[in-house]
């Protein structure tokens, strides 16, 4: 039976590496370099600083403050503190601190009026300073407002990608979704997943990248875990491989999830990928769901990537398992 397999074209060419690098990183960027064309852009900048780690975020806000206020502090400083309103001292670090913390009065526009400016080229700096503030600050609540309201799936999935029993004669490769929110939920759920694969057939060594037929690709509510299921059928550019076919083809298994989030009814993304490192031949996931006494049903997020070793079926064609069912039909065996 002739296989018929979509293939698809997913940005990232045909061009296979030999030492096997994954074509879109865990965190879901593409692990690709660019050379040529602008170094940066402001766009690049306001992505990066909008989706770097909160703690990274406030670091570089504390020594860009910093930072600020040590230049102007050596500006006024060389100025001379007399400018400031201060009897120059002979200790540097006394003369220089006093020259730092007006500054960062005046970047913050707080002025405690303790220290003033005088003289024309110190009111100047002073009056830059000021005007570097207000901007700097502008930007800073720009940001922040922009990382709280971007949209985010704020998903969670299993570790791994597991080659699993499936209804008993067959095998299937499956993880799992679950969504972080605790309140609110995510509705119109889908989910698309490609198989990158190294190709030798002709010769040449291509990236090949195939379309997953999946048990079920959309839910309507996100309200407990999603095991993505891919049956392996002959359909399937699994069949008929093995864990060393698929370790030597460099599997990728690229996820791109999309959903509506009910809080801002805006559209929130999420992508990520398997590399054939995070795939489990011949395991399955145990239950996260289970219910309280009252018969509520209970998501346990700790369980979501927890999988446990199992035997896999012999791979059978589809028509063999429906004659086989239906000769069990007719004898009476079920």
């Amino acid at each position: 039976m002739a296989k018929n397999i979509r293939s698809k074209e997913l940005g990232f060419g045909t061009l296979a590496s030999k030492n096997g690098q994954r074509f879109m990183n865990r965190d879901g960027s593409a692990n690709v370099d660019r050379i040529g064309g602008p170094w940066i852009s402001p766009s690049d900048i306001f992505h990066k600083l909008t989706t770097m780690k909160w703690s990274k975020f406030f670091l570089m806000v504390f020594v860009a403050y910093i930072a600020t206020n040590v230049l102007f502090a050596g500006i006024y400083y060389y100025l001379g503190v007399e400018n400031l309103g201060m009897e120059p001292s002979d200790n540097f670090w006394k003369d220089f601190g006093e020259a730092f913390f007006f500054s960062t009065q005046c970047l913050t526009t707080i002025g405690f009026g303790r220290v003033s400016p005088h003289g024309f080229w110190t009111n100047i700096v002073a009056s830059t300073e000021g005007l570097v503030g207000l901007l700097a600050f502008a930007v800073a609540t720009g940001l922040l407002y922009g990382r709280f309201s971007r949209p985010k799936a704020h998903l969670l999935h299993s570790d791994n990608v597991l080659i699993s029993p499936y209804r008993g004669t067959q095998r299937a490769a499956m993880f799992r979704i679950a969504s972080k929110r605790k309140y609110s939920i995510t509705i119109e759920n889908t989910v698309s997943v490609s198989l990158g694969m190294n190709d030798e057939s002709d010769g040449q060594l291509r990236r090949r990248f195939y379309v997953l037929d999946l048990e079920l690709d959309k839910i309507n509510f996100m309200n407990l875990s999603w095991t993505i299921v891919h049956p392996i059928d002959e359909k399937s550019p699994l069949w008929g491989k093995t864990m060393e076919d698929l370790v030597n083809a460099r599997t990728e298994f690229i996820v791109l999830f999309k959903a509506l989030e009910e809080t801002t009814s805006q559209t929130v993304i999420d992508r990520f990928s398997y590399f054939v490192d995070e795939l489990i031949w011949g395991a399955k996931f145990q239950s996260t769901i289970g219910t309280t006494t009252d018969g509520k049903p209970v998501l346990d997020m700790n369980k979501l990537g927890e999988f446990e070793m199992a035997e896999l079926p012999p791979e059978i064609p589809q028509e063999e398992v429906q004659t086989a069912s239906g000769k069990a039909g007719r004898s009476g065996k079920v």
